[in-house]
């Protein structure tokens, strides 16, 4: 099994998997997302999916030991759904949370400016924080990005 899946849903949400858990979040503001050029409206949430995931990708591969990166999910109208992940060595501490800030406020491909600090972050309650071996949650990230890719 793996510890992290990423999938858009036949219904068009996107899914995020981590160990038991599972949130989903809307796919509308990944399809409008300013580097999004296809104009088919089927083929614009998985393009936004596929920039939100490589975006990701680089902010995990660089994350330095005992710091934490904000990875959003869910842009919706009122608020924003994300995962943090602390790394401690070689492992990462994953929890599901929420920001009051508004989906359309934050680019899906360019999060920089939230994705280390993200003061309006509350986690989901109960709090139920997850550790993964973090090599592993990255092969896993990958792999649902090749997924999605290849959709």
């Amino acid at each position: 099994m793996r510890n992290l899946a990423v999938r858009l849903t036949p219904d068009n949400q996107i899914e995020v998997r981590v160990g038991t858990e599972s949130r989903t979040g809307e796919t509308y503001y990944l399809g409008m997302d300013s580097g999004v050029s296809e104009s088919d409206e089927t083929v614009r949430p998985v393009e936004g999916c596929i920039r939100l995931l490589k975006e990701w990708l680089r902010l995990l591969t660089e994350l330095p030991d005992q710091q934490q990166v904000f990875l959003p999910f869910d842009f919706s109208d009122e608020y924003t759904k994300w995962l943090t992940v602390r790394r401690d060595g070689r492992d990462g501490h994953v929890v599901f949370g929420w920001s009051t800030i508004e989906g359309w406020a934050i680019s899906p491909s360019n999060f920089d400016e939230h994705a280390h600090v993200l003061p309006e972050f509350t986690p989901d309650e109960p709090l139920h924080i997850q550790t993964f071996y973090l090599p592993q949650l990255l092969s896993n990230l990958r792999r649902s990005l090749m997924e999605i890719e290849h959709h």
